[in-house]
């Protein structure tokens, strides 16, 4: 059965029967809100980091959850979603520089024929392969350059390396999935060593994703087991349980922390930036922008959340990754 559409009014009177209060922002407030800077729907979805009455005349309503609580969630979101886009440019940038460096130091490259070999996939040996593989790569690139040829910002590259088109080019006019796809490639083919694990990168390309499209991504941090059951072994690769490790978080926390999926790729984020991004002013840039985040704006209103045990865990565990990078 389809939800009804309600007004403001009667979102905020939802919001009370649900056990939200209106403490910290009076409902005059929140209607104002919900007007001009948010809507209900993607608002809301941050009650998913509190718990419900389980017992008494509150059954089935949330606990210690004011409105307020939920804005200030997602300001910061809005603030994590800024600061991850800018890590993930510089691990693509950078990502790119070495990927280029190492096709140069191959001595049977000439950063023309590559490109071909990708785009048909001439390393598999069977014809099958080889069609199963090209079919759609070709068909996926040729749609990029079909719909920016007329792009004020990669147009003239594309109309300008129109016979054949060096790797340089190419990794301009590809999408950050696709390069990739092509990283992953060149590695094989060339036995190139990747800086980090294909699955790492791929999890930058989700929350890239997420960020640029502007999904939540704080919205639900809540540690996937069941409450009440031994908490899992970790299934992080070594590297992630190292890093988070080295950063003094305790194995048990740590286990229940990487176990959510959004924060595990935050934590993948971070590793893939320190181990790619080499340029010290990048580095400086932002992890200057990360920790004024972390120790400055998320604590601007931290009575809000001291009596949330799983935000202010997964506060505590993120806090000391991001102040362990230098």
């Amino acid at each position: 059965m389809n939800k009804p559409m309600l007004g403001v009014d009667d979102l905020i009177l939802h919001m009370k029967s649900k056990g939200i209060a209106f403490t910290e922002m009076s409902e005059d407030d929140a209607k104002a809100y919900l007007h001009k800077n948010n809507n209900y729907f993607k608002l809301t979805s941050y009650r998913k980091n509190y718990a419900k009455c389980m017992q008494g005349s509150r059954t089935g309503q949330y606990e210690k959850l004011d409105f307020a609580y939920l804005v200030e969630l997602a300001r910061i979101d809005v603030q994590l979603r800024q600061t991850i886009l800018g890590m993930c440019l510089d691990i693509e940038h950078f990502l790119k520089v070495q990927l280029i460096r190492a096709i140069e130091q191959d001595p049977n490259e000439d950063g023309y024929s590559i490109v071909l070999d990708y785009v048909f996939d001439s390393g598999n040996t069977t014809f099958a392969e080889r069609a199963h593989n090209a079919s759609p790569r070709a068909h996926a690139i040729s749609n990029k350059l079909e719909k920016n040829k007329n792009n004020p910002y990669c147009g003239g590259l594309i109309t300008k390396y129109n016979g054949e088109m060096p790797v340089w080019v190419f990794i301009e006019i590809i999408s950050f999935g696709d390069l990739l796809r092509f990283v992953e490639y060149v590695s094989n083919k060339i036995n190139w060593t990747l800086p980090v694990d294909i699955k790492t990168l791929d999890r930058v390309r989700q929350i890239r994703n997420a960020a640029a499209h502007n999904n939540c991504i704080i919205n639900d941090l809540t540690p996937n087991y069941k409450t009440g059951t031994k908490v899992p072994e970790c299934n992080e690769p070594v590297y992630i349980t190292q890093f988070v490790r080295s950063a003094g978080v305790a194995k048990p926390t740590m286990q229940k922390k990487l176990s959510n999926r959004r924060f595990s790729q935050i934590i993948h984020l971070l590793y893939a930036f320190d181990v790619i991004v080499t340029s010290s002013n990048s580095r400086q840039l932002r992890f200057t922008e990360l920790k004024n985040l972390v120790n400055t704006r998320m604590l601007a209103n931290k009575k809000y959340f001291v009596s949330n045990q799983l935000l202010d865990s997964t506060y505590s565990a993120l806090s000391a990754v991001v102040n362990s990078l230098h």
